[in-house]
């Protein structure tokens, strides 16, 4: 959410619109541009911030972009947008919100009691895709059906593109011919289903010579080192943490393939599996909404059940030993991002959008 919502800023404002983004006070950040506001919060739990004050922050705009979910920041948006229904309101659903035990239980009490006011509330609802508005909170509500639009999120071909990082390789004490399997994600609670625990089952009776590189921070990973210190495997698995900007495509140019092993459907899109697209490498994706969408089965890479180890473990073999259908996969997945996730035409059509509710 943050990187799309990064995104659309920058490329907007390049564009000539005066943009701002709100958000809650997470921790005290130097050098922020002046566009950029972090608001304080008197209730702060995890990612969610209750921010009453966006209310009043937010007079004198002529369209509202607020990214789902937000909890404790879409509820003022709303109230305003029911006092002020000439000002736009443009919602994007990233995903469904879901989460175990008490967090769980609140989740499902704010998506039955408050999430059909918000969606009636709202102008226009961007979605990654039809399949994942279909199956998601928002199928359930008739009324939201005429006012979706499809907005697929995009990658920078630029930055993101086909090639070799020996260096970056070498750093890691690994041989040039070697493959290598790449996982990109948080390593902290609320990015629990990431599926990187199913990833370090499925290497333990992977044949052959490979090694993976784990690429992400949080307060998971100790325990998932602790799950690979006692495995055969254990000198294989790179934990590099979190990696700059500039870094980070460096680390697909050196992979052979992406694993993107994600659990549940709070994986609703996959910007990682775009980016591993941009940079020529196939993707093996859990079969799950929306993902599947950015990862075609048997033509930018492979899709098996999510939370299936066995599965996991014979489609990374299968790609392993097929070095030409890897090829094949890869120069596939570059072409489709060239077609249909570059970021320009993207960002022309939620213009397009924008421009259309200011009209009215």
């Amino acid at each position: 959410m943050g990187s799309v919502a990064h995104t659309y800023t920058e490329r907007l404002r390049a564009r000539g619109h005066d943009v701002h983004v709100y958000t809650p006070r997470y921790r005290a950040v130097q050098y922020d541009p002046d566009y950029i506001h972090r608001v304080p919060s008197p209730i702060h739990v995890g990612n969610a911030g209750v921010v009453p004050s966006l209310f009043n922050r937010l007079k004198g705009f002529d369209i509202i972009h607020l990214h789902y979910p937000f909890f404790g920041g879409a509820e003022p948006v709303i109230v305003r947008k029911a006092v002020r229904p000439d000002q736009a309101l443009v919602l994007t659903y990233h995903m469904d919100p879901i989460a175990r035990g008490l967090k769980g239980a609140l989740f499902e009490a704010h998506r039955r009691a408050l999430f059909p006011w918000i969606v009636s509330r709202t102008d226009r609802i961007l979605v990654s895709s039809r399949e994942y508005a279909n199956t998601s909170a928002l199928g359930h509500i008739a009324s939201a059906a005429e006012r979706i639009e499809i907005h697929p999120f995009g990658v920078d071909l630029e930055r993101f593109h086909p090639g070799t990082d020996p260096a970056l390789r070498a750093s890691l004490g690994i041989s040039e011919g070697v493959p290598v399997l790449l996982f990109v994600g948080g390593l902290d609670s609320a990015h629990h289903f990431k599926g990187l625990s199913v990833l370090l089952e499925a290497l333990e009776r992977l044949p052959g010579e490979w090694h993976c590189v784990v690429v992400g921070e949080g307060s998971l990973r100790a325990s998932f080192l602790s799950q690979t210190m006692l495995k055969p495997y254990s000198g294989r698995v790179h934990f590099v943490g979190a990696v700059t900007e500039e870094d980070l495509p460096r680390y697909y140019r050196a992979a052979t393939i992406h694993c993107f092993p994600s659990t549940e459907r709070a994986e609703a899109f996959g910007l990682v599996a775009l980016e591993a697209a941009a940079s020529g490498i196939p993707t093996i994706a859990s079969d799950l909404p929306g993902v599947r969408g950015v990862v075609l089965n048997g033509e930018t890479g492979m899709l098996v059940p999510p939370g299936d180890a066995l599965a996991l473990r014979k489609a990374l073999e299968f790609l392993l030993v097929d070095e030409e259908l890897r090829s094949r996969l890869a120069l596939s997945a570059r072409k489709r991002t060239e077609a249909e996730f570059a970021w320009d035409p993207l960002v022309s059509r939620l213009e397009e959008t924008y421009k259309t509710l200011h009209r009215r």
